[in-house]
């Protein structure tokens, strides 16, 4: 617009000026102006000159502040090079003067003469429009009030055998707030072994996580995270480890993507597997399609674009995915030092040598992830590299090597790992060796442990159609002789086969043959058949035969108790060398799951009885579950009672006694809304919220705060010490709320009896400055009278005056409440 105003402003003085010369203005005092335009100006000469000269240029909507050089030449428009090339067209570094504007690369251009603007759009290069990312949506900024909260999970076995009694029972205790928990847990029990206490302590340990980094840090009782090949050890110190399932927005593995080239604009479509997908339009250019959501394994992946006669063009893409590799330029790590947890489950404090390890993997490309990891006790060191690599869109490759040192004993060990998998549709399959030198030791073995066998293996599955499905395995497993572990096998070779055949839609047959050969051989052979009977109701019956043991079974049908399901019940029978019979009763509440079993096992009488579930203490509330398990959210509605919720648009509850309600198996650092259901919301409520959408970190509770309050609407009059009533329109404020609202005529006052309001005042200027106090006592005594209540509006406090009540925050919120009031009466 500036340069359209300008070149007016020179076309009008140049209009002026014609005009002066035609009128016989004085070219001695023309001569003498320092800004004196040419004299061969005239008007025709400037409506003739609507060609281009320098002009705005516009890239894709945006105006460039550099003004560029434009000409005609003949039917071509002709621009300066160094000027484009300042502004962002495709203009070679060695072209210099003017050059046409239809020999640059660009999708396509517009002069605008009346406004001496060039419009030009560029060719796309993957992005905007062009740009298309199918990975799950970016982190949302949305997150909950942190809660203190104490969740206690309970699991309490009793039984009676053989005339005596037994119990036991795990409990776990964790206190958490936002992303810090402290947990504990604990077992305990009856015992006639007096070596064997009754309470042992397991796991202790404190864990703070951080969402935005994807990393969680654990001091006190874990299980080491390391490479495939590290053997895990239990330890009691500290971890420092990523966890990328506190970021579900984040790809973390390589997944098919595509680039492409259209020349017009056109709408792109998506095949993956045996559908097709609308994307959107896209624009000419450049575009790419990332992150294609697909199951690991092979398979391809083909994009629909069309080209400027309209016919459709296929381009595909065959990929293979694999959870061991990581995305591009995306690294995985742990860190793990303490002393080796000893006798877990025996013993609360026994704790031995220390121990340190650690392992570091980067994805290099969406086709490589290398690793480096490395572990140290007392004596023993051990390093090892690893590489996956994905072999084009057919398999993937591992090669792993390892190194020893045994200080004790002075020796050197190795071991490789290989392996080769490939999984499809159809036919998937993977081998691999695990290959220990007879000197390898790693810190497992140090602490305890038997030492790594050497093994062979190999397994193959054939997807047969209509959910039939056979797969073929066999394995080679040889150990050294270890003095620690003098029982176990040197050598086994096992070779098996299962077949699995949906024969009905709700009739499932198994089958499985294994040959197992130790210091003897032997067979087994296993066939068994399940039958879906609909609400929950499952049959199944097996036949088994090992060796030269007899041929043994089972039947049993059971009523599963799940979610709508609470009473659930079992019957199975088993036979062969120890017949069994067995009946068990179980139901599911929303405070906790009961269950009581007997069973008849050669000529005895067993009974058992088993409760489960979870007390959560948070915001001032006590809470019992059936141990759900997740994170959970409090919603509190105010203090009422009785108002429905929902939770992503499905039923989740009513609030009770003091407005609140807990709602479990909330997704960890997922968003989540909560709603009013405004179908059931009570005539006496007034609903000033009623959408929240919050994020709760793992194990955590957080609050949802709705804001609802009694509505019992009662009319009053207000009036002056004089008795005259307010003058109508003037602004009030109820006290302690803060809700604006305003009289009418007469000093009539709309007032909520309901509410936690005890006075009004009103901020107008000198006798209409005034309070009042309303009392409920009154309010309540002309109930059923049709005299309204009438109260004294007398003079205002100093404190008050000189406080403003009005401001923005106030009349919104007053505005709001008045106006999104939701009430069963309003949806009827």
């Amino acid at each position: 617009m500036r340069r359209f105003r300008q070149l007016a402003g020179e076309r009008f003085l140049a209009l002026c000026a014609a005009f002066a010369a035609a009128s016989g203005g004085s070219p001695a005092l023309a001569q003498e102006d320092p800004f004196a335009l040419p004299r061969n100006l005239t008007a025709q000469s400037v409506a003739a000159a609507d060609g281009p000269g320098l002009s705005e240029i516009s890239i894709d909507g945006s105006v460039r502040a550099r003004l560029i050089k434009l000409s005609w030449h003949g039917r071509d428009l002709l621009i300066d090079a160094e000027a484009a090339r300042a502004s962002g067209l495709p203009v070679p570094d060695s072209t210099l003067a003017m050059i046409p504007l239809a020999s640059l690369r660009i999708s396509k251009w517009s002069f605008d003469s009346v406004h001496q603007r060039l419009d030009v759009e560029l060719f796309r290069r993957s992005d905007g429009d062009n740009l298309i990312d199918l990975s799950p949506a970016q982190r949302s900024t949305v997150a909950s009030t942190p809660l203190t909260a104490l969740i206690v999970n309970y699991d309490l076995t009793a039984t009676i055998a053989r005339g005596q009694f037994g119990a036991a029972g795990l409990t776990e205790a964790t206190l958490v707030r936002n992303n810090a928990a402290l947990t504990s847990a604990f077992q305990f029990g009856t015992s006639t072994d007096a070596a064997t206490p009754h309470v042992v302590r397991l796991d202790t340990q404190l864990q703070i996580l951080f969402p935005t980094k994807g990393w969680a840090v654990t001091a006190g009782d874990y299980i080491s995270a390391g490479g495939q090949s590290q053997r895990a050890l239990r330890l009691g110190g500290v971890q420092i480890a990523s966890d990328y399932s506190l970021r579900p927005d984040l790809v973390t593995i390589p997944l098919p993507s595509f680039t492409g080239q259209v020349a017009v604009p056109t709408g792109i479509d998506l095949i993956n597997g045996d559908q097709r997908f609308k994307l959107g339009e896209i624009a000419p250019g450049e575009f790419t399609v990332r992150n294609v959501p697909v199951s690991p394994g092979r398979g391809e992946v083909s994009v629909i674009t069309r080209d400027n006669l309209g016919r459709e063009v296929i381009e595909s893409a065959r990929f293979y995915v694999s959870r061991n590799l990581l995305a591009r330029n995306l690294s995985e790590f742990a860190v793990n030092a303490g002393f080796v947890r000893r006798r877990y489950g025996v013993r609360s404090m026994d704790y031995g040598p220390i121990a340190a390890s650690a392992y570091f993997r980067r994805g290099l490309s969406s086709h490589l992830t290398v690793e480096g990891t490395a572990e140290w006790t007392r004596g023993i060191a051990d390093i090892g590299s690893r590489g996956d690599l994905a072999l084009g869109g057919v398999a993937l490759a591992t090669v792993e090597g390892r190194i020893s040192r045994d200080a004790a004993s002075g020796t050197s060990g190795t071991l490789l790992n290989l392996g080769l998998e490939s999984s499809g549709r159809r036919i998937s399959g993977r081998i691999g060796a695990i290959l220990p030198s007879e000197n390898y030791h790693d810190v497992a073995f140090k602490l305890g442990d038997a030492a790594q066998p050497r093994q062979l293996f190999a397994q193959f599955s054939f997807d047969l159609g209509r959910m039939n499905q056979l797969q073929v395995s066999a394995t080679r497993q040889e150990r050294r002789f270890d003095p620690r572990f003098p029982r176990l096998e040197l050598r086994s070779d096992v070779v098996s086969a299962s077949f699995r055949a949906n024969l009905h839609p709700n009739v499932d047959f198994v089958s499985s043959l294994a040959w197992r050969k130790t210091e003897k051989s032997g067979f087994s052979v296993f066939a068994g058949v399940s039958v879906q009977l609909g609400a929950g109701r499952n049959a199944q019956a097996s036949l088994s035969k090992n060796d030269n043991n007899p041929v043994s079974g089972a039947i049993g049908f059971a009523r599963h108790d799940v979610e709508g399901i609470p009473l659930g019940y079992a019957f199975d029978h088993s036979f062969g060398m120890v017949p069994r019979t067995a009946a068990s009763v179980a139901y599911r509440s929303p405070i906790a799951r009961i269950e009581g079993q007997v069973e008849y096992v050669v000529g005895h009488f067993a009974l058992r009885g088993n409760a489960r579930g979870t007390l959560i203490l948070a915001g001032g509330g006590v809470f019992a579950r059936n141990q759900t398990g997740g994170s959970y959210a409090l919603v509190r509605t105010g203090r009422i009672d009785g108002i429905a919720l929902k939770r992503e648009n499905r039923s989740a509850g009513v609030t009770a006694h003091g407005g609140l309600l807990l709602i479990e198996n909330i997704p960890a650092q997922v968003p989540i809304s909560f709603d009013i259901d405004a179908d059931k919301l009570p005539a006496d409520a007034l609903a000033r919220d009623t959408h929240r959408s919050i994020i709760v970190p793992r194990r955590a509770v957080g609050l949802v705060r709705l804001d609802v309050i009694h509505f019992v609407p009662r009319q009053i009059r207000l009036v002056k010490p004089d008795g005259k009533p307010l003058i109508a329109g003037l602004l009030l404020k109820a006290l302690p709320s803060g809700e604006a609202t305003m009289t009418g005529f007469d000093g009539l006052v709309d007032f909520n009896q309901g509410g936690t309001d005890r006075q009004i005042a009103a901020m107008g200027e000198g006798t209409n400055a005034c309070i009042a106090d309303i009392k409920l006592a009154e309010l309540a005594s002309r109930a059923d009278s049709d005299a309204l209540p009438q109260f004294v509006c007398r003079e205002l406090p100093p404190e008050l005056i000189a406080v403003q009540p009005f401001g923005s925050k106030n009349k919104q919120r007053g505005t709001r409440a008045a106006g999104s009031r939701i009430s069963s009466r309003d949806s009827r």
